[in-house]
């Protein structure tokens, strides 16, 4: 990737200043941590594409993508070549499905996002290792300083993350990728703030609709045309940011010159999370929590009399948080009441527990359930997003678990076999043993590889 600087003194606005510090950034500025996290994500992104692909939204999209007639990238699970664009939207579709992509607290969803792209970009380029991890980082940067300055402002209008900063970060990240310089990186960002797009309705029409998982598309092909376009000479407003009518003031609560006073420090990346189980992150503690009870002692569950789940606003607001009657899968996932039901039959929370939430042994213990937001969990929310799971039985004995950190937190990470476990039960169906360890092993020194195109081609079925 070139290194041509927009100069300190002409870097007047937020546009500007953001390019300026992406082509600033070198490998050699990231910390262990950083790297560590960044091969994480890179094996952890595989495995939920190939995992998405062996579902019908996967085959839609893949054929789909083959509609965009090229050879110039690769689509995971099947093998078929597309565009760059095309492999890269598809493959972020595929990434988003199962709802096990990674989740930050500060960031929100990245990876489905900037992941695809760089993979796509990477291959057609053949980029190394090194320059694909420092492109990750600058993306994930975008998304730490922009994300949660309007973060409460478009939740409250209904806008969705993963396509609004998704496609900030997808835009200067391509640029990285693509080898443009610093004033055409911001073309490329002032250009992407009129394409980020995207509501989230579909918490509301879950299963109904496939909008959750496009709009991870939509920000990975939009980052690419955005750069295309800066490439070939199409130009942003310079107050894309932060005028009057720019991306902050459109979709946020204003524009603050101290938004970007944190870029870098830490690198965003390094505080990603994890996701081990399926479904929306905000049950994922209740998921852990009704797991700790287990491990204590299993209930009988023909005896249960109460179920209390305690936890943060944001994990039982809106009404589809505590939804009692689901009428889909998609609502499904997103149900604390299921949540607890389906972890206390089935012991887990992936795909397969996840379609069986209507079954009568789970349903008969939804209308036993209160969930309660608690003051303590919620004063602590976000650096903890704990919860607690109550159980008494009608000889009143008590089952009791509580989490602070949901499993994947910085704070709860995954060990390295816990990742390795995620991945092969996520390709196992798809891919042959010998061809998931190279995976496992190519990730593990992914800043050694001279050409990334060489870990694409491995996602593939034999």
């Amino acid at each position: 990737m070139e290194q041509t600087l927009v100069k300190e003194e002409v870097a007047k606005n937020p546009v500007e200043k953001i390019a300026n510090y992406a082509h600033k950034l070198k490998f050699e500025d990231l910390d262990d941590l950083t790297i560590t996290r960044a091969r994480q994500i890179i094996l952890d992104t595989i495995g939920t594409t190939i995992g998405g692909y062996q579902t019908d939204l996967g085959e839609l999209t893949t054929n789909f993508a083959q509609l965009e007639a090229g050879n110039e990238a690769t689509l995971m699970g099947s093998g078929a070549q597309s565009t760059v664009e095309g492999a890269a939207f598809a493959n972020a579709v595929m990434a988003k499905h199962l709802g096990m992509d990674d989740s930050s607290r500060t960031c929100g969803h990245v990876a489905a996002e900037l992941v695809p792209l760089l993979l796509a970009i990477g291959e057609k380029r053949k980029l190394s290792g090194q320059q694909v991890i420092t492109a990750m980082a600058a993306g994930y940067d975008v998304v730490g300083i922009v994300h949660p300055a309007v973060k409460k402002a478009q939740r409250e209008k209904g806008l969705d993350q993963k396509s609004q900063s998704g496609t900030l970060a997808s835009a200067v990240t391509a640029a990285l990728a693509m080898g443009l310089d610093a004033k055409q990186t911001a073309q490329a960002l002032a250009l992407s703030t009129d394409m980020a797009c995207g509501t989230e309705q579909y918490v509301y029409d879950a299963g109904l609709c496939d909008t959750k998982d496009l709009l991870s598309g939509y920000a990975a092909k939009n980052g690419i045309y955005a750069a295309k376009m800066a490439a070939f000479g199409f130009r942003g407003p310079p107050g894309a940011l932060d005028g009057d009518y720019g991306y902050f003031h459109a979709f946020g609560p204003g524009y603050d010159e101290h938004y970007l006073d944190k870029l870098g420090t830490p690198f965003a990346l390094a505080n990603t999370g994890f996701k081990p189980h399926a479904g929306c992150r905000h049950v994922h503690a209740c998921v852990d929590a009704t797991q700790e009870l287990l491990s204590k002692g299993r209930p009988n569950l023909a005896e249960i009399e109460s179920i209390e789940i305690r936890s943060y606003t944001g994990a039982i607001t809106p009404s589809f948080r505590v939804n009692y009657d689901p009428q889909t899968v998609g609502q499904a996932g997103f149900s604390l009441p299921v949540t607890v039901a389906v972890v206390l039959n089935r012991g887990s929370w992936y795909k397969e527990d996840i379609e069986a939430y209507g079954e009568p042994e789970m349903r008969r213990l939804w209308p036993l359930v209160t969930v309660i937001l608690d003051d303590a969990i919620e004063a602590a929310y976000p650096e903890k997003n704990g919860c607690n799971v109550k159980i008494m039985t009608k000889d009143g004995t008590v089952y009791e678990g509580r989490v602070e950190h949901a499993k994947g937190e910085p704070e709860n990470m995954l060990t390295d076999v816990e990742f390795e476990q995620k991945f092969r039960s996520l390709v196992k169906d798809c891919l042959p043993t010998d061809r998931t360890q190279q995976i496992i092993d190519l990730c593990s020194h992914l800043e050694t590889l001279e050409d990334v195109g060489d870990l694409v081609k491995l996602a593939v079925q034999a």
